[in-house]
């Protein structure tokens, strides 16, 4: 998009937003701290200018994401009409889930995110290439011309704390770091973010890492893949929804230019998580599979056994090397 779109496109959001009364939220299924920092961010601010406001996420929050998340906050069903309905942090429709088809047949949708995407899904679309979609948030809200609030910043600031690893992915930047100032600036309790979301983690997900390493295979010496299975999960008492940052380990291993972390979610259904570093492209893969994501960092879901997911994973790997 070029400025003079994009500020076109911020001004069609600001005047729905202005109009609208009511509004629900949604963040995508599976959801991440980038996905729920900036359903959590929006609705705090919105609400702050009288609006009412419900967040929606079809997928269960951890319980330790449960510290940070206050999930009492969060709706399940979709009980009343709302003026206005905004997606975040959502590259497709599909992955709202059971939320998908409300928000396919409402009027006013808005999609707020960093994400290409595969669909043009919303009424209004608007993505832009930051690290995070926190900072899409910010960015609206600094063109509301409105004051940030704590509670708001923090949210912001997890976001983008988690969906860069903690500032060490390729994509942070200049701009990344200027956000993160203001957001201190504002307040932002980035202690509490650092501790529970990136330092902090369960026994459980300790013995999932190690299943991981187990299960590691290295292919042509730069391709490095994992998976876990619903008896590694049960072996570990976890979840798939507990794997957290597990992806990223994948591609720091020294030598690894392309790595893939398959999860089993159900019976036949596999999600696939894709890392690489430049110059390589995994939304091409992800986009194969009906998944999207960034160039570094993309995920899909695909149908089979283990085995024949992985392989299908390392042929398209393969594929763009």
């Amino acid at each position: 998009m070029t400025k003079t779109q994009i500020d076109k496109t911020f001004n069609k959001i600001i005047e729905k937003i202005n109009t609208a009364k009511s509004i629900a939220v949604f963040a995508h299924v599976n959801y991440d701290p980038d996905g729920l920092g900036s359903m959590y961010a929006l609705t705090t601010f919105l609400r702050k200018q009288k609006k009412k406001v419900d967040m929606f996420v079809d997928s269960k929050i951890t319980e330790l994401d449960a510290r940070f998340f206050d999930t009492s906050k969060i709706s399940t069903e979709i009980e009343k009409e709302y003026d206005l309905m905004i997606m975040v942090d959502t590259p497709n429709i599909n992955r709202l889930g059971k939320y998908a088809s409300a928000f396919k047949n409402h009027p006013n949708t808005i999609r707020l995110d960093h994400h290409a995407g595969l669909f043009n899904d919303a009424k209004i679309e608007l993505t832009l290439p930051y690290t995070s979609a926190c900072e899409v948030v910010l960015e609206l809200i600094e063109r509301m011309n409105c004051n940030l609030d704590k509670t708001t910043a923090t949210y912001l600031y997890a976001g983008i704390l988690t969906d860069t690893d903690g500032f060490l992915i390729e994509t942070v930047n200049k701009q990344t770091m200027q956000n993160v100032l203001k957001l201190i600036e504002c307040g932002a309790d980035s202690h509490k973010a650092n501790d529970m979301l990136i330092k902090t983690q369960t026994l459980s997900q300790f013995n999932l890492v190690k299943k991981m390493a187990e299960k590691l295979e290295i292919y042509d010496g730069d391709i490095a893949i994992s998976s876990l299975n619903t008896k590694d999960f049960k072996q570990a008492n976890a979840k798939p929804n507990q794997c957290g940052n597990f992806a990223n380990k994948l591609i720091y291993i020294d030598g690894v230019k392309i790595s893939c972390l398959i999860k089993q979610e159900q019976n036949n259904i596999f999600s696939c998580s894709l890392r690489a570093k430049a110059p390589y492209n995994v939304a091409k893969i992800a986009e194969k599979f009906n998944g999207g994501g960034h160039v570094l960092a993309s995920a899909c879901k695909i149908k089979g056994t283990e085995k024949s997911v992985k392989q299908k994973i390392l042929e398209a790997i393969r594929e763009i090397k």
